[in-house]
């Protein structure tokens, strides 16, 4: 497994943007993950906005491969079941250089059996992997008020959701699983919201652009992915958003927010060994 070291605080402008590069001396950077990601689309547009921030937070060499399936086929155990997913997934671990294997979770199959089907045939393939489980924010969130939708994910987050967690770190002694909270971005969204404070964002679902949500089933606009996006930064690379160099555009302080849920993230759970 690769090493990392140094500050993460180098910029490295996406060339994609049409920004000026500035690349930073090797010394000075952090060493990436050759990364996959698996899951559905609570899931996926949050790994995609990762090379990006990788690159703008002077992390070098991140590299990463998305499957990605819709709704409850994207949880882990649909995927080893749906034969053509399996076999792109394996394909990816049995180069044997995945070194970060990250999954999310759906309602649907709430058993820890893909999790240990994925986590014992990438260990078989690279022994050094490490793994992170993401919980993503709850569905339909127009169905019920703010409060319920905030307290019900969190008191999941807090008590059976860890201990899940847990279960599955018990059948791989030694293995590094740890879990990030991104789906907590929509909770303080909405309670932003409810509260008049969050003057980038109109209503609770409507266009990308004008709302936390882009639809009933409670996909993510603009405002909720650049928030998840700046979780899985602080989890994965333990970059400081609070110095990270990058404007969301948003007159909302994403990065605070971001670094908040980090730090309110029991430690025990959380997030990547440097």
């Amino acid at each position: 497994m690769r090493n990392r070291f140094g500050s993460v605080l180098v910029v490295i402008a996406s060339v994609m943007t049409g920004c000026a590069e500035v690349t930073a001396p090797e010394s000075e950077a952090s060493q990436g993950f050759n990364s996959l990601f698996i899951g559905h689309s609570f899931f996926r547009p949050i790994a995609d906005g990762l090379p990006f921030h990788a690159g703008q937070a002077g992390i070098v060499e991140h590299e990463q491969a998305v499957v990605f399936a819709g709704g409850a086929n994207g949880a882990p155990l649909a995927l080893w079941n749906n034969a053509a997913k399996r076999a792109e997934i394996q394909a990816v671990l049995d180069q044997g250089d995945v070194e970060l294997f990250g999954m999310t979770y759906a309602r649907t199959y709430p058993t820890t059996e893909g999790y240990e089907r994925w986590i014992g045939y990438a260990l078989q393939r690279n022994p050094d992997t490490r793994f992170f489980i993401g919980l993503p924010w709850s569905d339909f969130p127009a169905e019920v008020d703010g409060s319920t939708y905030a307290q019900s994910w969190l008191e999941a987050h807090e008590g059976w959701w860890h201990d899940f967690v847990e279960s599955i770190r018990a059948l791989f002694p030694g293995v590094e699983i740890f879990c990030i909270p991104y789906g907590r971005s929509a909770l303080e969204l909405r309670n932003l919201l409810d509260a008049g404070a969050l003057p980038d964002i109109e209503t609770l679902t409507g266009a990308a652009d004008e709302a936390i949500f882009t639809d009933a089933k409670g996909h993510a606009g603009g405002i909720l992915k650049e928030l998840a996006r700046l979780v899985w930064l602080e989890a994965i690379y333990g970059v400081d958003l609070r110095t990270y160099e990058y404007d969301p555009g948003y007159t909302t302080d994403l990065k605070l927010i971001a670094q908040d849920i980090a730090v309110g993230h029991d430690p025990y759970f959380g997030r990547a060994s440097r």
